[in-house]
């Protein structure tokens, strides 16, 4: 006799209990996958949702309350306001309550969060200090004590008292990212500095000037950080970037759009001996002078990621020589170089632990001649439309 589809669930459930279950489900890593188990029952649906280490809240359409049933959560991001909106007494116009309350169940529901983002684009005026309030940060910072790596996107996301909350209550964060923060400034910069960060990222924050990397470079972060990313800074100068090199454990250095970057800064930093990844990206005041003293300065160097660092004086091929010498460069790529040819390519061969030379897909027929399968293996050709490449992954 058949035994129906609710009898042969329950057979399924009595052999595997929720350990078993939580076994099974640790081994399924794609998120498709994952969704299809939580669909076959209760029980599987809660075993899920108790293993999930990861969640991301995109729309409007999770209530926050529903955290409770993911206790194991080690990375949260959300795209979304933490607060609904709420007419005033008046019942003329709306307003959003303050996110500290959310903030505090938060950290009251995921106590080994280790990952926290949010990502809030928003034109409408802030009173205060944005959209996270300070008491509510200090609590994830207090509520959350493997918190490491914090990502900030969004014009009025978060400010300097914010931030500082953090830093003074969250004793092991490493990474911080902001992005597209207008409330950010140099003050922000005395608690970051004083941290133990290695990781730090600043993109299109348009208060920051060099007196927030002065911060840095004399505070205890000199010490630790290892990774900085400084995009669209419009108040960084040459005495900023100078000031990079007392910092003693940096190694990947990546600068965009940094206008009032000149040669000047550019020799500063072939200055930092512990750099191992550089990309320069659209610094158009750079020059030969730049490229020679990265060559012969920077001996630790492993990857070099140039692109359009010239407005009126095109770097040339003399410049390109000087890595033929290099002892440990092995990824070199030079985007936006038109005025190369096959010889200036023979000469940065000689590099003998270079493995990859990217060139623009535009020299592909200066090159049709290069002799040798060494070459044709370390030479590649890509195509950059886009006004910025995508140099390297970038860890989040």
């Amino acid at each position: 006799m058949a035994i129906d589809a609710k009898r042969r669930s329950g057979y399924i459930n009595s052999m595997l209990n929720d350990d078993l279950l939580a076994e099974i489900l640790n081994k399924v890593d794609r998120k498709e996958d994952r969704k299809s188990f939580s669909e076959v029952c209760k029980q599987w649906l809660r075993v899920e949702r108790l293993t999930r280490t990861s969640l991301r809240i995109r729309g409007h359409m999770f209530p926050l309350d529903l955290l409770t049933k993911f206790p194991n959560l080690v990375d949260f991001r959300t795209t979304r306001e933490l607060t609904k909106k709420r007419k005033r007494q008046n019942k003329k116009s709306w307003y959003y309550p303050p996110t500290d309350p959310r903030l505090e169940f938060i950290a009251k529901t995921c106590p080994k969060l280790e990952t926290f983002m949010a990502s809030l684009y928003d034109t409408r005026q802030v009173q205060g200090d944005g959209h996270l309030g300070t008491k509510g940060l200090r609590a994830l910072g207090i509520g959350c004590p493997k918190l490491s790596s914090l990502m900030f996107w969004g014009n009025q996301v978060v400010g300097n008292a914010g931030v500082d909350a953090l830093f003074q209550s969250g004793h092991n964060l490493k990474s911080l990212h902001l992005k597209d923060i207008y409330l950010i400034s140099d003050h922000a910069f005395r608690a970051i500095g004083s941290s133990s960060i290695s990781i730090l990222e600043l993109t299109r924050c348009r208060n920051v000037t060099d007196v927030g990397l002065g911060f840095l470079a004399n505070g205890s972060t000199s010490k630790t950080l290892k990774k900085l990313i400084l995009s669209h800074s419009r108040g960084i100068t040459d005495t900023g970037i100078q000031l990079l090199v007392k910092m003693r454990s940096l190694e990947n250095l990546e600068l965009t759009y940094l206008n009032q970057v000149t040669d000047i800064g550019g020799v500063a930093i072939s200055a930092i001996q512990t750099l191992t990844v550089l990309k320069l990206s659209e610094i158009w005041k750079l020059s030969d002078t730049t490229v020679v003293a990265l060559a012969e300065n920077c001996r630790n160097l492993e990857v070099l990621a140039l692109y359009r660092i010239w407005l009126h004086e095109p770097v040339t091929g003399a410049s390109i020589h000087s890595f033929s010498r290099h002892k440990c460069l092995k990824y070199l790529s030079l985007y936006g170089f038109s005025n190369l040819d096959q010889s200036d390519v023979e000469i940065v061969l000689g590099c003998p632990s270079l493995e990859s030379l990217v060139l623009d897909k535009s020299l592909t027929g200066n090159f049709r001649l290069m002799h040798g399968n060494s070459a044709r293996r370390v030479v590649k050709f890509e195509s950059f439309c886009d006004s910025f490449p995508q140099f390297m992954p970038t860890v989040w």
